[in-house]
């Protein structure tokens, strides 16, 4: 008997936001993707579900009529490709049809970029992804969170929380990053116009 082909599902979006889980990282700039993503759970009285793999945790949700996954990996930063891979396994999500979210040290602080395609940047939790998706057809919503200071190791900045200043304009950066994902369930080409007029010059 002849398998049948997996068809993707091109009524369905996964979006996943990056983060190291454990409680110590918490409001990190590392984990502003992640961070993202549970503001937006908040606003639509939706809460995360762990599977039961432990891997991940996911809810089940809408935006308009596109059926939605979103997801933060339970593993570290530097695994999360396995995270997505266990979620992946028996899905059948066109690779097209996803977004990471995830911060961005070569991208100016208040700055968001959404790219189809286009390298790791350096950023190991893309480069676990890579590694179970086609990096080429996946969407990376990008939050620039600034270059660490002269001489402070960029392992570290993106390890630390962000100063005093730059957190009431975080509420912001999260806030339009949101209006990016809502929009990207119905137009990509608009999503990406979005999320590049958010500049430097609107957080100084």
């Amino acid at each position: 008997m002849t398998p049948q082909k997996k068809v993707p599902n091109n009524n369905s979006l996964l979006i996943v936001g990056l983060w190291n889980p454990d409680e110590k990282y918490k409001k990190t700039r590392h984990n502003i993707g992640a961070d993202t993503l549970l503001r937006y759970l908040e606003k639509k009285g939706d809460t995360f579900k762990v599977h039961k793999s432990g891997r991940y945790q996911s809810v089940e949700t809408s935006i308009d009529e596109m059926n939605v996954t979103i997801l933060t990996p339970m593993t570290s930063m530097n695994n999360s490709g396995d995270s997505v891979g266990a979620y992946l396994k028996n899905k059948n999500i066109d690779p097209e049809n996803i977004l990471i979210i995830y911060d961005d040290i070569d991208l100016a602080f208040g700055r968001l970029r959404l790219k189809q395609g286009s390298s790791d940047g350096g950023h190991n939790g893309i480069k676990s992804i890579d590694r179970n998706i086609n990096k080429d057809q996946y969407w990376k919503l990008k939050v620039g969170v600034g270059r660490p200071p002269n001489g402070v190791d960029p392992a570290h900045f993106v390890l630390s929380k962000f100063n005093n200043e730059e957190r009431e304009e975080v509420e912001f950066i999260i806030e339009d990053a949101i209006d990016v994902i809502e929009l990207f369930s119905k137009n990509r080409q608009d999503a990406v116009k979005k999320a590049s007029e958010r500049r430097i010059i609107d957080v100084i």
